[in-house]
């Protein structure tokens, strides 16, 4: 009886950890923590790794530590699938060790003929019985399995990361740093390509889609921090949200296609920041939708950049309105994530909870 029920046990480890495989990386889509690797690791060592990294005085190494969080979540995360999967299969054979030849001695032989057959490099000896035989089988399919799922999945992590980054830094090269939206459009009016600012936008609307869709697939994404820590992929994505912001109700009269893509970013880039802040963030931040006097600030630069810009009142009323539908999402999101998407301050938000 007893070696029944941990042979029961052993299957039951073996079928969670296959769940949560398949949940992770071939239908990413299922969002649940329940019996979860991944979200249960970050959940247990996010908090404790910003707070150490936010005792780090160097601004590089503090940006080094936390750029490392998301690896180190990664590389755990596998350890521990392969980890529970040996210690599933060695609990199955150590229930039936009577089956092998020579036959296993201690719990500790178990599970090292479980990982060997889990790495393919064959157990010693020899298996009796058809349903012993075919665990043993199953172990050995698994560990290739794995290899081979888990390499794809590295593939696609990679390719995400540097479909996000291309815009990123494209764009640390229109503006100074940290990134800001008047920065935006005082450059492209400076440079003369005004008109250019609809594709502009409706590149970085075809960025928001494919952040939804790749982050909430593999949420590890979320915590791979960018290059430069003065552009970090939120607070680019913030800035050029801004810039849409302020064209839209500040400017008056935008090349049409400019401001039609102003109007369609806006769109897609909140309700990715909503659906991101949802999934990822416990709690939502009490942003300032617009703050009067750095408004009137930022329509004086416009007009000296060469925009008409739309009366003073007005504009504040919209430019408010456009920002509230995506502002709380994403400062939630960046105090998450411990990034600055103040156009005002460089650097972290170190003192600040992370939600």
């Amino acid at each position: 009886m007893v070696d029944r029920l941990i042979g029961a046990a052993g299957a039951l480890v073996i079928a969670v950890v296959a769940a949560d495989i398949f949940r992770s990386l071939l239908v990413p889509r299922a969002n649940t923590r329940l019996l979860r690797v991944g979200p249960v690791l970050g959940s247990a060592l996010f908090a404790g790794w910003q707070a150490m990294a936010g005792r780090i005085r160097g601004h590089h190494l503090r940006q080094t530590v936390r750029a490392s969080l998301a690896p180190l979540i990664l590389v755990l995360t596998l350890v521990v699938w392969a980890a529970l999967l040996i210690l599933g299969f060695g609990m199955l054979f150590w229930a039936d060790r009577t089956s092998f030849r020579p036959s296993l001695a201690t719990f500790g032989d178990a599970a090292y003929a479980a990982g060997s057959a889990f790495s393919t490099l064959g157990i010693v000896g020899t298996v009796s019985g058809d349903l012993t035989r075919l665990a043993v089988l199953t172990c050995s399919v698994a560990g290739l399995a794995i290899v081979t799922v888990v390499a794809t999945f590295l593939i696609s992590i990679q390719t995400g990361f540097g479909r996000r980054e291309t815009l990123v830094l494209r764009l640390e090269s229109h503006v100074t740093l940290p990134p800001a939206g008047i920065a935006i459009l005082e450059t492209y009016a400076g440079e003369g390509i005004v008109d250019r600012l609809g594709p502009f936008f409706e590149a970085w609307e075809l960025w928001a889609a494919d952040i939804a869709i790749s982050h909430r697939a593999f949420p590890i994404l979320l915590f791979f921090r960018s290059n430069d820590s003065r552009c970090e992929w939120l607070a680019a994505f913030g800035a050029v949200m801004d810039a849409a912001a302020l064209l839209d109700s500040t400017v008056a009269d935008p090349p049409s296609h400019a401001r039609a893509g102003a109007h369609f970013v806006l769109r897609t880039g909140a309700r990715m920041l909503g659906d991101m802040a949802r999934q990822f963030a416990s709690t939502s931040a009490d942003p300032e939708f617009a703050d009067a006097e750095r408004f009137r600030a930022h329509r004086d630069r416009l007009a000296a950049a060469g925009y008409r810009v739309a009366d003073e009142e007005d504009a504040l009323r919209r430019y408010a309105g456009r920002r509230r539908t995506y502002a709380t999402s994403l400062v939630t999101l960046a105090r998450r994530l411990h990034v600055d998407v103040d156009e005002r301050r460089a650097g972290d938000l170190d003192s600040r909870p992370s939600g």
